[in-house]
């Protein structure tokens, strides 16, 4: 059997059969009556059959006396074909037998058993007991199998770690891997080795350099003809391309990885993987043909491959509607995750469940943690993702800091939905028209903001404006007709009104996607705004709050993270460019409101002194009248031994109400028995 043509193939199997010993088995036995039946036997039905023949054969053979140089040549060799087939424990077993007897055999036998007993222990992630292995087979062992141990050893090591969620140290690994076996002369290995690596920093958001390292493998596997893993390396292309979000090319790899199956048990892991992304990547197209795939990965999967099947399960049923499965699911997902200390896994079940989550509280909790939980594995998407996803799900879409995280994503992500993932369950659940008038107006259609020219008429804009003003409440239209051409008869108003309808109407919709008659609501006597179907960030941003500065009164754990993201959604006044107008008056004053109690609250909460003085300064933006949060400042300042900027700030305190006639309090009363006081209604000068 030419294993070296095998291995130039990249037959990983060959690779560790020659590793284990294989070549001893064309020398002389000291067993002759099971030597047709041995190793010769075993390695020739490989030859011939494959896999499933040399393992069929090898149902059939006793172990025997371990003591005899075939058995434990045997030994070696059946475990690697155990294990590639995947029978862990007659692998172990077989191992352990030659193990028993390897002590009375030659050297170069004893070092390929400890080759065998090193591969076995990188498989199963001991990586002590591997190098105590490896170290005992160098010395007899010829100078090419110690670079092919390394880099079987190592690749081993990598994709441990990806099933430990240790990402990085696996990329770094598979690198090493990949570079040996380019400098050993193993070139039909590097394939495989650019596939881990390519796997393991997809997970960590290095999906442009997963995407070259893919698509590199699979260049290499078609210039030297390597005909193993082809299955793998297309699920791992197809997965990198499911994370990036594009639908076609992640389909196409996975649709030719399920052509590409092995044989044997082993298949079966890889096969619900492929399943598994398969359902994610087709959900729009197909919702049926995707649940069918889920369900055929959750059935098929086990060990670490279970909480991802899972998951695909979670996320097909969350996008077709059915929460309860997805719930449970993400639940198991979770649990499992945490029992096997997988920190990815365990915030992508998070991030899930805080979606399903009634309580917006516990959602905040949820998100939270799955931020933690993705940052501690060093994967930047999935933390801008949670952020983006968090401010979508609170109405804060237009904030800065979501629209940062977006732009973010932006970098490496496809955002268009479609994929069985949080940004298009978000997706789904946003109306199709924002409405933003925090610091400005703005209007997004789907996603994209609509161009001033769009408009047609600036009484349009200005009707929406009004419409967003009422809150959603019916304005009568003779009230419409008074803001928008006071002083005009009701007949031509009415009219008028009409016209700029149609064409509110058509700029948000023109493709008419949406029931006209749901979007703005009108009869005879009022007009009004659905916001169902309509996402006000001025809306939102009052919700927020609310529930922020409830969570805080009742201590709620959650609080500094609630009110620290109602703040961020409060991006200026509302209507800041139409200040005169009478119809923003009591909505702006609303907000502000708001705004100035989040504050408040945060400066209670914090413990930064900084953090403090910036809340106090930004409330005094909003009024400069306020003395509550005049004296709160200067008392702060003064605790925290900053005394000059106490003293400028009690001068602006002072100034501020004697303009409106009010006494300041002395500065002794705020804690200063050091300066001079300035008395009550003193001059400044």
């Amino acid at each position: 059997m030419n294993l070296s043509g095998c291995i130039a193939a990249g037959d990983r199997v060959a690779t560790e059969l020659l590793l284990a010993g294989a070549e001893h088995a064309s020398g002389p036995f000291d067993d002759h009556r099971v030597s047709p039946s041995g190793a010769q036997a075993a390695l020739t039905a490989y030859h011939d059959g494959g896999l499933a023949e040399a393992v069929t054969l090898l149902d059939t053979i006793d172990p025997g006396d371990p003591r005899s140089r075939d058995r434990v040549l045997l030994g070696c060799l059946a475990s690697v074909w155990y294990r590639a087939w995947g029978d862990q424990e007659r692998s172990v077993a077989w191992l352990r037998h030659a193990e028993a007897g390897s002590a009375g055999v030659d050297a170069s036998l004893r070092a390929a058993c400890h080759r065998a007993m090193a591969l076995h222990a990188c498989h199963r992630g001991d990586e002590p007991l591997g190098d105590e292995h490896a170290r005992a087979a160098w010395d007899a062992a010829p100078e090419e199998h110690t670079v092919l141990l390394e880099v079987m050893t190592t690749l081993s090591r990598a994709r441990w770690g990806i099933r430990r969620e240790r990402f990085t140290d696996a990329a770094a690994d598979a690198e090493r891997a990949a570079g040996l076996s380019q400098l050993g002369g193993f070139t039909g290995l590097e394939p495989f080795a650019l596939s881990v690596a390519a796997e393991a920093k997809a997970r960590v958001g290095r999906l442009d350099d997963a995407l070259m390292d893919a698509v590199r493998a699979g260049r290499l596997r078609d210039t030297a003809q390597v005909c193993h893993d082809e299955a793998y390396a297309l699920l791992v292309l197809g997965a990198v391309h499911r994370r990036r979000r594009d639908l076609v090319q992640a389909r196409a790899a996975l649709e030719g990885a399920a052509k590409h199956l092995p044989a044997g048990p082993a298949a079966l892991a890889l096969d619900a993987a492929i399943h598994g992304e398969l359902a994610r990547v087709i959900v729009a197209d197909d919702p049926a043909l995707a649940k069918d795939h889920a369900q055929q990965a959750v059935t098929g999967a086990y060990g670490h491959g279970r909480t991802a099947a899972l998951l695909s399960r979670a996320w097909v049923s969350l996008i077709c509607g059915d929460v309860a499965t997805a719930l449970v699911d993400g639940e198991e997902a979770r649990i499992v995750a945490a029992r096997e200390e997988q920190a990815a896994t365990g915030a992508e079940a998070l991030e899930l469940l805080a979606l399903v989550a009634v309580d917006p509280r516990v959602a905040a909790g949820l998100f939270q943690k799955s931020r933690q939980g993705y940052g501690e594995v060093g994967d930047w998407p999935g933390e801008a993702r949670v952020r983006a996803v968090a401010a979508a799900v609170r109405g804060a879409t237009g904030g800065r800091s979501a629209r940062w995280e977006v732009e973010t994503l932006r970098q490496g992500v496809s955002l268009a939905p479609g994929v069985a993932d949080a940004l298009t369950v978000v997706a789904r659940r946003t109306p199709p028209i924002t409405v933003l008038c925090l610091g400005g107006f703005r209007v997004l259609r789907a996603g994209s903001g609509i161009a001033p020219n769009e408009w047609q008429s600036k009484k349009a804009r200005d009707l929406l404006k009004i419409l967003v003003s009422a809150r959603g409440r019916p304005v009568p239209r003779p009230r419409l007709m008074e803001l928008l051409w006071p002083g005009q008869s009701l007949a031509a108003g009415g009219s008028r009104l009409s016209v700029q309808l149609s064409t509110l109407r058509r700029v948000l919709d023109p493709d008419r996607r949406i029931q006209h008659a749901h979007l703005i609501e009108a009869d005879r006597s009022a007009v009004g705004l659905n916001l169902d179907l309509v996402n006000v960030d001025v809306e939102r941003f009052l919700i927020a709050a609310s529930d922020a500065c409830a969570a805080h009164r009742h201590g709620d754990p959650a609080a500094a993270e609630l009110l620290a993201a109602a703040e961020a959604m409060y991006v200026g006044e509302f209507m800041s460019d139409d200040p005169y107008a009478d119809w923003t008056q009591e909505l702006r004053d609303e907000a502000q409101a708001a705004y100035v109690s989040v504050l408040r609250a945060r400066v209670v909460r914090s413990g930064d002194v900084d953090e403090q003085v910036s809340c106090l300064l930004r409330i005094l933006r909003c009024d400069s009248y306020d003395e509550e949060a005049h004296v709160e400042l200067v008392r702060l300042l003064q605790r925290a031994g900053r005394h000059g900027e106490a003293r400028r700030r009690y001068r602006s305190y002072a100034r501020c109400m004697q303009e409106i006639g009010v006494a300041p309090a002395a500065p002794d009363e705020l804690g200063d028995p050091v300066h001079e006081p300035i008395s009550r209604g003193a001059r400044l000068r």
